[in-house]
């Protein structure tokens, strides 16, 4: 996914072979360059452990995600300030 489809307080359903071991659901907390700060929302039992290790928190990369469930808050272009006479 690219990361101009993933927005602030977006919920994603990922997938990553490293800290866990079956998809999870996150909540975009921060975004960075090609990854995003998620809070591990929903998870399959088997991860409990892993996700309390993580302290509920994991940093992916926009690559691990399957879907984006949408959510969030898309961010207004920003006003051009008028000068008041």
């Amino acid at each position: 996914m690219k990361r101009e489809e993933v927005h602030l307080g977006d919920s994603l359903k990922c997938k990553v072979k490293e800290d866990m071991d079956r998809p999870f659901t996150g909540t975009v907390q921060k975004m960075y360059e090609n990854s995003a700060l998620l809070n591990i929302t929903d998870f399959d039992a088997s991860d409990k452990q892993n996700v309390a290790e993580l302290n509920f928190k994991i940093v992916i990369n926009f690559k691990s995600i399957v879907k984006n469930l949408g959510g969030g808050r898309i961010d207004p272009p920003a006003e051009e300030e008028t000068a008041v006479e």
